[in-house]
């Protein structure tokens, strides 16, 4: 009894997500197609789930066909290697696959990780500025016109950080994806620290609309739709990795996560 008092709360802490990781470094993404994996030279296997368990048997056999799969956050090909296994004894088989990726190595001394993709992104990169200054007096005033939807924002945004996205030679008017920091959150005994940031969207008539909130900070941006708005992969500070990725068409919402140590 003491022994399984002692390990409850600790299975609760290592099931918790984003504040702490788990031990093993894991993929799970609500699309099709998508996966993160560490680059090369790093050789280490990251498990990849999907909601649908039939998209890992997808992976698998794309990489056992030796095509290839794409860094979206440089459209660089790689190829990829992938290996089936069971979450736990009776399972169905192809809960998860364990998959590295071969091609091109990083650029740093530092591990760096990439989300993946089964076909190339339409964009393979985008234009991130300093928001404009006309936009961020139009959007401030968006904001101050409705002071009871947003004014706990007012309190916390800081404007010197905004940017917007947009796909390269973007046409006069196209859409315009803006972010602006937010409140900073700490949790030193979980050490975790994260800045949280607020997403709008610049319509191709002028009006912004509020997305929503991300947990931390956007580290890239990346093609998960093939249209002019940008998929977010969001970075947290925590004991490991705690990287989460966020999709805005259709609305706001987290599509997929990477963890471990």
């Amino acid at each position: 009894m003491l022994l399984t008092r002692l390990l409850v709360p600790l299975l609760v802490l290592s099931c918790a997500w984003p504040a702490i990781a788990g031990t093993e470094k894991e993929s799970h993404s609500t699309l099709g197609g998508l996966f993160f994996a560490f680059l090369p030279p790093d050789a280490d296997q990251v498990m990849a789930r999907f909601d649908d368990k039939a998209q890992v048997q997808r992976l698998v056999q794309h990489c056992n066909m030796g095509k290839a799969v794409f860094a979206l956050q440089a459209g660089a090909k790689y190829q990829c290697q992938a290996e089936v296994f069971k979450t736990q004894p009776g399972a169905d088989d192809g809960d998860v696959t364990g998959v590295t990726v071969q091609g091109p190595a990083r650029q740093s001394d530092r591990r760096q990780y990439a989300l993946f993709s089964l076909a190339p992104p339409v964009t393979p990169q985008w234009d991130v500025r300093k928001i404009d200054p006309d936009h961020r007096t139009e959007l401030q005033a968006h904001i101050q016109s409705d002071t009871r939807r947003f004014g706990g924002l007012l309190r916390q945004l800081q404007w010197d950080g905004a940017r917007s996205i947009q796909q390269p030679h973007s046409a006069p008017g196209a859409r315009t994806t803006v972010v602006v920091p937010g409140k900073v959150v700490r949790d030193a005994a979980a050490f975790y620290q994260a800045q949280r940031h607020h997403v709008f969207v610049r319509g191709s008539q002028g009006a912004f609309a509020y997305m929503g909130e991300v947990p931390g900070t956007p580290e890239s941006h990346v093609d998960i739709d093939g249209n002019d708005l940008p998929g977010l992969v969001v970075s947290e500070g925590c004991d490991g990795w705690c990287i989460s990725l966020w999709r805005l068409t259709g609305g706001l919402r987290q599509v997929g996560r990477f963890g471990g140590h």
